[in-house]
């Protein structure tokens, strides 16, 4: 289930955001999902040996991706909102999912969402 045992890590140990790219989306057991990952075989073959790969449990070589990306219609992020625990994610969220992963790849981008990073206002010099 999306939250359920998840800290501010992924399994690559890359920061997770509070954010994502469709902001926080509360689920009907009142837990919030800002992503939620997954990794597919053919992607992972593609991209296993991008900087974004670790190396899983079994020892295979996998790319995590989120599914909440913003090519998903209203329809379909409803459809991930009320996803059922241990229910397979349909297959055309997981194309836009691994297409909008994929390029973000090839731009040497992380898959998921970066937060921004607030730059600190300069200070006064004259009091």
């Amino acid at each position: 289930m999306p939250g359920k045992g998840q800290g501010m890590t992924r399994p690559d140990g890359s920061k997770k955001s509070k954010r994502g790219y469709l902001g926080p989306i509360k689920r009907d057991d009142g837990s919030v999902m800002t992503e939620y990952s997954t990794n597919v075989d053919d992607l992972n073959k593609a991209f296993g040996n991008s900087k974004f790969a670790y190396t899983d449990k079994r020892g295979v070589k996998v790319v995590d991706f989120p599914t909440l990306v913003p090519t998903l219609t209203k329809q379909e992020v409803e459809i991930m909102r009320t996803l059922p625990e241990g229910e397979p994610i349909p297959r055309t969220i997981l194309f836009k999912a691994a297409d909008h992963a994929a390029m973000r790849i090839q731009q040497g981008k992380s898959p998921f969402y970066q937060d921004k990073k607030r730059k600190k206002p300069k200070r006064s010099l004259i009091k």
